[in-house]
């Protein structure tokens, strides 16, 4: 019994101890530390059933009506989304999660570098297109390449 009230006592010590530490996160400054960027919910109240975003492109086929076809769709959270993909009959999902600028995730899709190619990307603050992933055909495989990775940071600077 003696080693069960211990155990006891040691876990409701380390919840505890977790507990003050969020509470009393601060800055050099004293200052309480905030979450930026949290005027944007982070969970979606809707989710919208149809692809917020689209792109088809047809595959040059003599036989059949093939097509590279990529299509969003919003999940529960606000800064992440669902792509499908389907070319010929090979079919692929892949997530898309955008940085918190502080506004809206806005996801485009544009026509890519390549024959059978697409970019997905997302507006920045400024309504400026960066490209985030690839889309593309290698050897009549589907590929998707990640082409730039984005982050938010903020910086205090000391005097």
């Amino acid at each position: 019994m003696k080693h069960y009230s211990f155990l006891l006592l040691l876990a409701l010590l380390c919840c505890n101890k977790s507990k003050n530490n969020n509470e009393a996160a601060t800055t050099n400054s004293g200052e309480p530390v905030k979450a930026i960027n949290d005027t944007i919910p982070l969970t979606r109240e809707k989710v919208e059933n149809s692809p917020i975003a689209s792109y088809s492109e047809k595959v040059k086929d003599d036989l059949n009506d093939w097509r590279l076809a990529v299509d969003i769709y919003e999940t529960n959270q606000t800064f992440k989304f669902l792509m499908k993909i389907e070319y010929m009959v090979q079919e692929a999902e892949d997530t898309l999660t955008i940085p918190n600028f502080g506004i809206m995730p806005k996801v485009e899709i544009r026509k890519g570098p390549q024959k059978e190619s697409c970019i997905v990307g997302f507006l920045d603050k400024q309504g400026e297109f960066k490209e985030y992933k690839l889309i593309a055909l290698k050897d009549k495989q589907l590929k998707i390449s990640t082409l730039k990775y984005y982050g938010r940071a903020r910086y205090k600077v000391s005097k």
